[in-house]
């Protein structure tokens, strides 16, 4: 049985991880805290040298460049996390030892899982499978991966559809308030700046985002997050039109944001696209939803990826012909499901 690797890189934390056979039997785990680039990236690469493994999935936070003819393919580019500008990430990960790789961005990859699982659901119910799907992480910041057509998209960067626009919140004008860094795109006015967990904690006055798990569910800031949040779904459906939207991350935690976040996207909508999944409650709950794995998204993810760059690998040395990863996809999701199904 093949052994998966991965290293999932966070604005927080690097995580790294081995699994068994299916991304979700993870059979070994650990994280180290992301301090420099020198040494957060050794410490990985420290981990994975002790051990075996047949393939490598990289994820990290972005900008990252994922073109192969690029001279900064596999890097970090240009974060604002102080350090990390132009951090070469897959060059010392992938020279610990000579296997397939897979490197993507820290929500694409588990977009690629979230995507496999629900392939998987639908040809066990013997209905069309989906072919695309949105994962939304909301954390420190807000990112967004997509696939379409089967495929993570990535085009001219990748999205970072975390930073559109969003209207303003009637208490945010009636305040001024303008968020955690107004020097985000649009001024300031983007999903990001206003519902990241660090604004969200800046407006309800806490000294640190550790807090905000101690707000009631009744506390104004989840409306006003609810808003944000759920302007940034109807930009996504508009704009992608994907066949689910998947919430995670660490503000997602809170249950209670779904059913705000819904009725805050079908308000937005208002009433504009007459399809049941978008106007029904039955629809709209299925249809925008939490994510299969819960904060393992990433990590699943990211040994998603060591799966994808181990088939693409066979046989060896050929070609991975990106026509084919539909194929893959539904093998990947039955596996999946017969994974969790054991367990």
């Amino acid at each position: 049985m093949p052994i998966f690797a991965c290293v999932e890189g966070g604005g927080t934390t690097f995580v790294v991880a081995l699994a068994k056979d299916d991304p979700t039997n993870v059979i070994e785990r650990a994280e180290f805290p992301t301090t420099t680039p020198q040494e957060t990236i050794g410490k990985c690469c420290a981990w994975l040298a002790h051990r075996e493994y047949d393939s490598l999935g990289i994820a990290t936070f972005g900008p990252v460049e994922l073109h192969p003819s690029s001279e900064f393919y596999g890097y970090i580019t240009t974060t604002p996390k102080p350090g990390w500008k132009y951090t070469d990430v897959v060059g010392p990960l992938k020279a610990v030892r000579d296997v397939p790789y897979m490197f993507d961005t820290d929500v694409n990859a588990p977009a690629i899982a979230e995507h496999a699982h629900l392939v998987g659901e639908a040809l066990q119910k013997g209905v069309p499978p989906p072919t695309s799907c949105c994962y939304i992480t909301v954390g420190t910041g807000i990112g967004i991966g997509l696939v379409v057509n089967g495929i993570a998209v990535h085009g001219l960067m990748h999205p970072e559809g975390g930073h559109m626009c969003v209207p303003r919140h009637a208490s945010d004008s009636k305040t001024g308030f303008n968020g955690n860094n107004p020097a985000d795109c649009f001024e300031g006015l983007c999903a990001e700046n206003m519902a990241c967990s660090g604004s969200l904690a800046k407006r309800a006055k806490l000294a640190s985002t550790s807090e905000l798990a101690g707000l009631p569910d009744d506390h104004m800031v989840w409306e006003v997050a609810a808003h944000y949040l759920g302007a940034l779904c109807a930009n996504v459906v508009l704009l992608a039109s994907p066949e689910r939207i998947i919430l995670s991350g660490g503000v997602m935690q809170r249950q209670s944001l779904f059913p705000l976040v819904r009725r805050e996207m079908q308000r937005l909508l208002n009433g504009y696209l007459k399809i049941d999944a978008l106007t029904t409650a039955e629809g709209i709950q299925q249809y925008l939803g939490p994510s299969t794995w819960g904060n393992r998204a990433g990590m699943v993810g990211a040994l998603t990826l060591a799966q994808r760059a181990l088939e693409g690998s066979k046989p060896r040395g050929s070609a991975w012909s990106r026509a084919a990863w539909p194929v893959a996809v539904a093998v990947a999701g039955i596996a999946v499901l017969l994974a969790r199904k054991a367990l």
